[in-house]
């Protein structure tokens, strides 16, 4: 599980593993003990990065990794995927008063726009505003350091997942929608996030779908978005209807 994705994984101001993959990990775990009658199952957690996440699958060293991952249609990645369990959309955070200008509808040509390299929100960017200014940041800094660079004037807006980026302004103390805000609304497009599971094992990705299909999954997502929950409903709303 990730360590630099509110509210998915992270680390707490303890310095504790904490987020919503920790609990649904948990979740399976109790699952596996009882599908498999045991009482104790050992699980061992490791760091995933955007660069490695689909490498520990592939490699074998973990059997599915929890995060912040879309789910998405490539032969190359040699991973499946979960069936979704949360649902958000590309937005752009900015500071308040800025929204007057800035118009993502339009070529965003005099703007420059912070994202995190190898994600799919740096393709939609590449591709949507090809005038605009792009600066990339990455490592398990990158979002913190990207919504930084939007508060000192280094760039005008930071694109990531809106959940994500509520998450990282929420842990720096940023007030939203006070100082700054999240466009557009609805957001650019929709991003189903999904367990990355081994390719060729149906049974575990069986077992791993009851458990999002759980009524305790859901309690779980409503305990750690209940303070955004509107912002949530209106995006899952208008994903809905999209499709």
């Amino acid at each position: 599980m990730r360590e630099d994705a509110v509210p998915f994984g992270y680390e707490d101001l303890d310095n504790n593993l904490s987020g919503i993959c920790l609990d649904v990990i948990n979740l399976i775990k109790e699952r596996v003990q009882e599908e498999l009658n045991q009482e104790i199952i050992l699980v061992k957690l490791f760091q995933s990065t955007l660069f490695n996440r689909f490498e520990l699958i592939k490699d074998g060293v973990v059997y599915l990794e929890c995060g912040p991952n879309t789910i998405r249609e490539s032969p190359d990645l040699e991973v499946a995927f979960s069936a979704p369990f949360f649902v958000t959309g590309t937005q752009f955070i900015i500071p308040s008063g800025l929204e007057n200008r800035f118009d993502a509808d339009s070529s965003l040509a005099d703007f420059t726009l912070g994202v995190l390299r190898n994600t799919t929100t740096q393709q939609l960017l590449a591709s949507r505003y090809p005038q605009a200014t792009i600066q990339e940041f990455q490592g398990i800094t990158g979002r913190l350091r990207g919504i930084q660079a939007v508060q000192t004037g280094r760039i005008d807006a930071f694109a990531s997942d809106g959940i994500l980026l509520i998450g990282e302004a929420t842990l720096q103390g940023l007030p939203i929608p006070e100082d700054y805000v999240l466009v557009p609304q609805p957001p650019l497009d929709c991003e189903y996030y999904g367990l990355i599971l081994p390719k060729n094992d149906p049974q575990w990705r069986e077992l791993v779908n009851s458990v999002i299909d759980n009524v305790k999954l859901k309690e779980i997502l409503r305990k750690w978005v209940t303070v955004i929950s509107p912002y949530l409903e209106e995006t899952r709303n208008f994903c809905e209807k999209k499709d």
